[in-house]
């Protein structure tokens, strides 16, 4: 028997059953407005059942490697578990799920006019380091923001060569193009983190403040961590390429915000129209083939034989952030399969065989 597994599934059944058999009174006191509304599975019209199921399931050894479950609908979160001892209170990476906050704040930078347009040309940005590209191609010069954003520059990434260098933007400078930019997709980790330092650049911000101010303190996000990169002559950049430490319930109010067409709480944050223009279709990924967006993936699943259409964020290890509009709904969740195929992908199972088939 797996004891410390047991222990978890008694004490989150007494916090389950402590938190919502106290009625909604406990949480109707927190009166920040920044936190979730909570509600119940039923009365957002969920079969509780199916939600049971998953939840029995998750306290088996054969997901021993998914530390979160959050479920919010109708703008109200209305399942929230926790695993192998991580809570709601802790901070976890979101690896490369969180290219979508960069994404984000590529929109309200040109929202507020520090960016002119993803058309801006990257290597602009960096007139230091001219003379210095290694395997220079004049296509080069014609990589935008764009292209970076939904992953056609040209540009391989090669991530795992870029970590040991000590300048990442200069990396992806240097990287030989594999195709046309524009015309192929290519996934580039360092083509985002050179983005986050265009933001900087154009806004005379550092990343973290950058976000704080129009981002993370709007929509009450009160603790988050950033790696930091290696750069030239060690300046101390925010990593915007993936592993942003965050809380499940602050990943959730980033689905929700896209879910409320850039909205949260009733105030606008970033433009709908660069809601709409990061979630089309720009490129299709060579991974799974489903639609690429501005640095969002797109799905369509078929449940009960209703098309569902989906936007996710998607992190190694089993971290994803799923928004899927025709529903009210975003699910979030987090893992520990670091490099594990196909574990790391159990949330695609759950979503499928318990979440969609839950929604009324």
């Amino acid at each position: 028997m797996n004891f410390p597994r047991l222990c978890m599934t008694v004490i989150y059944v007494l916090v389950l059953v402590g938190c919502y058999s106290q009625s909604e009174h406990s949480y109707d006191s927190d009166t920040n407005q920044n936190e979730w509304n909570i509600s119940t599975l039923e009365k957002q019209n969920i079969n509780t059942s199916l939600i049971d199921d998953m939840h029995r399931k998750l306290l088996t050894d054969s997901y021993a490697g998914i530390s979160s479950v959050l479920l919010v609908r109708n703008n109200k979160l209305v399942f929230e578990a926790y695993f192998n001892g991580f809570d709601q209170d802790k901070l976890h990476s979101t690896r490369s799920a969180s290219k979508v906050i960069t994404s984000l704040l590529t929109g309200i930078a040109i929202d507020n006019g520090y960016i002119k347009s993803v058309d801006e040309s990257v290597f602009a940005y960096f007139p230091e380091y001219s003379g210095e590209i290694k395997n220079w191609d004049a296509r080069k010069s014609t990589i935008s923001i764009a292209h970076i954003l939904s992953m056609t520059s040209g540009i391989k990434g090669n991530e795992d060569a870029m970590y040991p260098t000590d300048d990442w933007i200069k990396f992806y400078l240097d990287q030989p193009l594999v195709s046309d930019p524009g015309s192929a997709f290519s996934y580039a980790t360092s083509g985002v983190v050179t983005l986050g330092n265009i933001i900087t650049r154009a806004s005379g911000m550092r990343i973290p403040a950058f976000a704080d101010k129009f981002l993370f303190h709007p929509m009450g996000i009160k603790e988050v961590r950033w790696p930091i990169t290696n750069s030239r002559n060690n300046q101390g950049l925010a990593m915007t390429g993936g592993g942003l430490n965050m809380r499940p319930r602050d990943m959730a109010k980033i689905g929700q915000l896209i879910l409320n067409n850039g909205r949260w709480n009733g105030v606008r944050l970033i433009s709908e129209n660069w809601i709409i223009e990061s979630i089309q279709k720009h490129a299709t990924s060579n991974f799974k083939g489903e639609d690429f967006g501005y640095l969002w993936r797109m799905r369509e699943r078929e449940i009960n034989g209703n098309k569902i259409r989906s936007i996710e964020a998607w992190g190694n290890g089993g971290q994803f952030i799923m928004i899927f509009p025709k529903l009210e709904l975003v699910a979030v969740f987090t893992g520990e399969y670091y490099g594990q195929f196909p574990e790391m992908e159990q949330a695609f199972e759950l979503v499928d065989h318990y979440i969609l088939p839950a929604m009324r």
